[in-house]
């Protein structure tokens, strides 16, 4: 096995046999590249292994359950705005996200009494219920996906991750 298949512990070297005419061998961008693209990785993964799990568990899809938990760790009520920028979700996929989570009685658009043209949503009971089925799942699923993360591990992990988020939304 080549060195750097084993530094990087992923066979990304053996299928890329032209990456070398885009990036030096352990230069910046070298490096760069390669955090970007497990940072991809992992997401793609976390998303299809947590959305798996929950919707087998629950029925609810990846949009669903994540408005639903964040509407219920807010515990107020929040405009499609805010919504929108809590969850990263571009407007269209989240109004037909909303409608569907509305006919279903687990959210409830209201008036926004501080501007007329907004509407605030609140997640219902039977809503906070779904949001309570979720939650263990993906307490599971991040216990085993970190399981071999220590503490300090995960703290500097969180920092990391909140500055490359932070380099992202700049």
């Amino acid at each position: 096995m080549e060195d750097s298949v084993r530094q990087t512990g992923d066979q990304f070297e053996q299928w890329s046999s032209r990456y070398r005419d885009f990036f030096a061998p352990g230069s910046r961008e070298d490096v760069e590249f390669r955090v970007t693209r497990k940072l991809v990785l992992t997401a793609r993964r976390w998303t299809a292994v947590s959305g798996e799990r929950i919707k087998a568990a629950t029925g609810q899809t990846r949009p669903r359950w994540q408005i639903l938990l964040s509407l219920a760790f807010a515990g107020v009520t929040v405009t499609t705005s805010e919504l929108s920028h809590r969850l990263g979700i571009s407007w269209p996929p989240l109004i037909r996200t909303l409608n569907g989570l509305e006919a279903d009685g687990l959210i409830r658009r209201v008036g926004n009494p501080a501007d007329g043209r907004s509407r605030l949503i609140e997640i219902t009971e039977a809503g906070y219920e779904v949001a309570l089925q979720v939650q263990p799942v993906l307490a599971q699923v991040r216990a085993e996906v970190l399981a071999s993360l220590g503490d300090d591990e995960l703290n500097l992990t969180t920092a990391l991750l909140d500055s490359i988020l932070s380099g992202a939304t700049r």
